[in-house]
């Protein structure tokens, strides 16, 4: 509109109000009907969709965790005359509330902040002196988010990440002290490592990424380095694997093995080393009188976690478990060195057992993360928890709804997990794995029978 229009759209939109509310509310009905109900709401949709997104997609850091974007309300308000930033939050705000709502007009909004977001960032790429600052990384980290809240990207690979390596090394290690500078870093380290692991097409990490990070924990850091090797170990071996017939020397694909399998009994170790400080409860799911369910519930426990940050690192762990034990069980079907594993302390049988059971895990990590029970395991009726521990599950679900042999109860409560996901808490890009699967497979989830 230009600023006549919106001027006579303002003065119209004025007396409409005015007149509804004289013909809603005539005298006889005045004291039923609240006032409140008759006026435009108060709050700023603006206000509404940043303090939505702030709730729902950050936490703030404490001493027992480094937090998620929670470094953002004191950048958005350091950094007012950064206008693509804050456009950035309100294009997730409103993208997220459209989801949950249904409303159209906010989905449009969300659209038209995105827009002035992607043209305002490709500005500032232009200066070197703002292009790698904090308020540019977030923006786009932020970018991400809204692409994966409206379902726009790929659950397999990220359009920014390559972006945001190259603006990494223009950056160098220049603020790594400040808090947010850090913070920042470690949310794009993080989705880097999450993205190489697991699913069907996970990112390889380039030779030479690096990021040196101020002050992660001892099990935190030796976390990423095993995710780190495991997704190296995993491409190399696959890669020898599909050129075999291409005159591969046998001891190439037995060191590429012994080097996977070292990988994969390190994080084993990491696991069982851990001090109870980073241990999770387990609880079992009641399931009545026996006699009367023939069929048991799935999954028949669920975990419960100090924090979301604790959640989406098991998260972290179990599908960097999976990855490792998919490659293993990809390679023992071949002909060649199908002895290895005959002979081997761990036979196919056994790694498919396991890879069955940290899809369990995974499962059992729904109830926390999507905010269904508190940290006693009491269900949160009525509550509103936040819908980050269910951006990071989805994570996780995707991983492992690529596992070949699942059971019919693990897919079909990933299923419907992912519509929750989408549908609950507004995340639309959970439909993708869902519809891919439903494509290849008839369109329908069939219970009571192994997939």
């Amino acid at each position: 509109m230009n600023a006549g229009l919106a001027s006579k759209s303002g003065t119209s939109r004025s007396s409409r109000t005015q007149t509804h509310i004289a013909i809603a509310a005539p005298d006889h009905i005045g004291a039923v009907v609240s006032p409140r109900l008759l006026i435009q709401p108060s709050e700023k949709w603006e206000t509404k969709a940043i303090s939505h997104f702030l709730h729902n997609y950050s936490f703030a850091s404490t001493k027992d965790n480094p937090g998620y974007l929670g470094f953002l309300p004191d950048l958005l308000d350091s950094n007012l005359s950064v206008q693509y930033l804050e456009s950035a939050v309100l294009a997730a705000g409103f993208a997220s509330i459209a989801n949950i709502t249904g409303l159209s007009y906010l989905e449009r909004t969300a659209e038209k902040h995105y827009g002035e977001t992607l043209r305002s960032i490709s500005i500032a790429l232009k200066d070197l002196s703002e292009a790698s600052t904090d308020a540019t990384l977030a923006a786009i980290l932020v970018l991400q988010m809204y692409e994966v809240i409206i379902g726009v990207t790929s659950v397999s690979s990220d359009p920014h990440q390559k972006g945001l390596i190259e603006l990494l090394r223009l950056r160098g290690n220049t603020r790594l002290s400040t808090g947010s500078g850090n913070d920042v870093l470690r949310i794009i380290h993080n989705r880097v490592l999450i993205n190489s692991i697991g699913g069907l097409c996970p990112s390889p990490i380039e030779a030479e990424y690096d990021i040196r990070l101020i002050g992660p924990s001892t099990h935190q850091s030796e976390l990423w380095r095993l995710m780190r090797e495991t997704s190296q170990c995993c491409a190399e071996t696959q890669a020898i694997v599909l050129f075999l017939r291409k005159g591969i020397i046998k001891s190439e694909v037995i060191k590429s093995l012994d080097q996977l399998f070292s990988a994969y009994l390190s994080l084993l170790s990491w696991c069982a080393a851990l001090p109870s400080s980073w241990s999770y409860h387990s609880c079992k799911v009641p399931n009545g009188d026996e006699n009367e369910f023939q069929q048991r519930t799935f999954p028949e426990k669920y975990h419960l976690f100090k924090n979301i940050h604790q959640g989406a690192t098991w998260i972290n762990f179990w599908c960097t478990l999976i990855y490792a034990l998919q490659t293993l069980l990809h390679v023992s079907t071949r002909p060649i060195i199908q002895h290895i594993f005959t002979q081997s302390p761990h036979p196919a049988w056994d790694l498919r057992n396991r890879l069955r059971d940290a899809v369990d895990e995974i499962c059992a990590c729904v109830p926390y993360m999507m905010a269904d029970v508190n940290q006693l395991g009491l269900p949160t009726v009525g509550e509103y928890g936040k819908a980050l521990g269910s951006y990071f599950l989805l994570r996780g679900l995707y991983v492992a709804s690529c596992v070949d042999e699942l059971t019919s109860s693990q897919r079909e409560y990933m299923m419907r997990t992912f519509l929750r996901i989408a549908h609950v808490k507004g995340i639309k890009l959970a439909l993708r794995p869902r519809n891919r699967w439903l494509s290849q497979h008839g369109g329908s989830v069939t219970p009571g029978h192994q997939i």
